[in-house]
Formats: structure tokens, sequence, C-alpha cells
């Protein structure tokens, strides 16, 4: 039987959200399940952050809900979030819900807010950093660069486009059009 309260662990890579193409890691450790035979986690996020819907180990599902598969262990999700365009600044918060299916087939749902500093990075400085969280970073990611399509490239790729120039050949300054002599090559 699951209690009243789930025992959730969380914790941020760093103390805050860069308002504007900003980047965080969420950390999510979930006690062990007993009585359990099927759960979920849901992130809901304020408008203008967003989840990559990597879960690593973990299935997503359609509804971008979190599948835990094990659960008589706890259960570890490290989650990235990160803004695209400015946001306002300021303390928000993020919902994460978790779903369980008893054995007896009684269904619960548990949800938990938790606040989340959104700044300036200008403004705030350098951010706290959680040394456990980001070794946990540093190892996914070693971990996918591990596969083996993987080449031994240690940089990340460069995948910005190129820039398009465009050469109109009739085109002149206006310094070409004051001491341009005609006829003259």
């Amino acid at each position: 039987m699951i209690e009243k309260s789930l025992p959730l662990e969380i914790r941020f890579a760093k103390s805050f959200l860069e308002h504007e193409e900003g980047i965080n890691h969420l950390w999510i450790r979930l006690a062990q399940l007993t009585g359990v035979k099927h759960a979920e986690v849901r992130l809901q996020l304020p408008k203008g952050i967003y989840w990559t819907g990597d879960a690593g180990e973990y299935p997503v599902g359609a509804d971008r809900q979190i599948i835990l598969e094990s659960l008589q262990s706890p259960s570890e999700l490290l989650l990235e979030i990160y803004t695209l365009q400015p946001i306002g600044c300021g303390l928000t918060e993020l919902i994460i819900t978790v779903s369980c299916l008893e054995e007896s087939g009684e269904e619960r749902e548990h949800s938990l807010t938790v606040p989340l500093m959104i700044s300036d990075e200008e403004e705030a400085g350098q951010p706290a950093m959680d040394d456990e969280i980001v070794r946990k970073v540093k190892e996914r990611f070693s971990r996918h660069t591990q596969h083996p399509d993987y080449h031994g490239n240690k940089e990340l790729l460069d995948c910005t486009p190129g820039r398009l120039i465009r050469y109109d050949p009739h085109y002149q300054s206006e310094l070409e059009k004051k001491y341009r002599v005609e006829g003259y090559y």
C-alpha cells in the first residue's frame, strides 16, 4: 500500500535556470514502491520551460509520462529542462506527479510542487552547482558516447546552419557610385 506522501528526493544541477537559452538538469529519486505493479511520473512545466523528453533508461509514453518499470528498487530520473525564448525572471514552480496502480487495483496519485528560480544570467552571476548531480550528468553523457556509432569525437558537433551569402554583381556602395569611372575596367 502506498502511503499518502511518496518519499521523493528532488535536486537541480544548478541553483537557477537562465531566463533565455538556459539549461538545467532535474534529478528525481523515488524510493522503492512496494505493493505497486505500475507507476508513471509526469512533469507539468511552467510556460516557456521545456523538457527534452529523454528519461534515460526509462520509456516515455505518448503523453510524455515516464513509465517506471522496476519498482522493487529506488528509481532515479535525470531530466534536462531548458528555455529557448526569454521568459519572466523570478520564482516559479513545476509540478511532479507520480501515478501508481497498486496490486489491489486501487489507483493513487501524488503531486509535489517544486520551486524553480528563473534568473538573468548576467545579473545573477555564477549559479551554485550541485557537484553530485553534475557528476551524474557527465556519467550519463559518457554512457551515451560509448555507443557503437560514436566515433571518438570528444567535442560536440557544431550543427548550426551555415550563413547564406548572396552576391549581387550589380551592387555598388556609395563610394563606388561616387568615384567610379564609367567605361574603365
